[in-house]
């Protein structure tokens, strides 16, 4: 009976060579793969939030008057799963002022019960709906709970309301770099400085 002869030693190195060589391709491939993906759901959030921001606009006159950068989304307007809007800018955009809120007094918004818009209408509307925005996370974040603020997407606007700016991190570190997108711009740029006051279009 022949034996079966195994593998020398320089075939299984030229095999490791060989899949180290696919997987140097491959892994930065998919890497860059996976930061347009992010890049994408970040775009497509900022999109539909710049939507409800502009069509709030038409009817107040500006943007919502939120000058110190507010977080929000996933982790802050959500409670277990269920939509407790927290943060000024999502309680303004939904429409939603209620009488307990953990960071805002109540009796500032512009978009509520008691307030009229420019065409008459009672405040309280829905620019987007609170569960939208509490199912809301920053994708470049890998806890996604809301545990730190870096988890969650900001807005920020001038004092009068002309300009507004929406932003998040690329990393937990909030030295790094963001990514963000204004009143003026359709696509995402990417920046070191946080969007603030009196420099919304960097």
């Amino acid at each position: 009976m022949k034996q079966r002869k195994g593998f020398t030693l320089i075939e299984l190195m030229i095999v490791i060579a060989i899949i180290i060589i696919l997987a140097a391709i491959a892994i930065p491939n998919y890497l860059r793969m996976t930061d347009r993906a992010r890049r994408s759901r970040v775009a497509g959030d900022f999109t539909s939030l710049a939507t409800a921001i502009e069509a709030y606009s038409v009817d107040w006159g500006h943007y919502p008057k939120i000058i110190a950068a507010d977080a929000f989304g996933k982790g802050i307007d959500s409670a277990a799963g269920v939509p407790t809007m927290a943060s000024n800018f999502s309680i303004e955009i939904t429409g939603t002022k209620g009488t307990t809120f953990p960071n805002a007094d109540t009796t500032n918004y512009q978009n509520a019960k008691g307030h009229t818009t420019l065409t008459g209408e009672d405040g309280g509307i829905e620019y987007m709906k609170a569960g939208t925005i509490a199912s809301m996370y920053n994708p470049f974040n890998p806890t996604r709970d809301g545990t730190n603020n870096t988890d969650c997407y900001f807005y920020v606007s001038d004092s009068d309301g002309t300009h507004w700016a929406l932003y998040d991190y690329l990393t937990s570190d909030t030295s790094k770099d963001l990514l963000y997108r204004t009143d003026t711009t359709t696509d995402l740029k990417q920046t070191n400085t946080e969007p603030v006051t009196g420099a919304l279009n960097p």
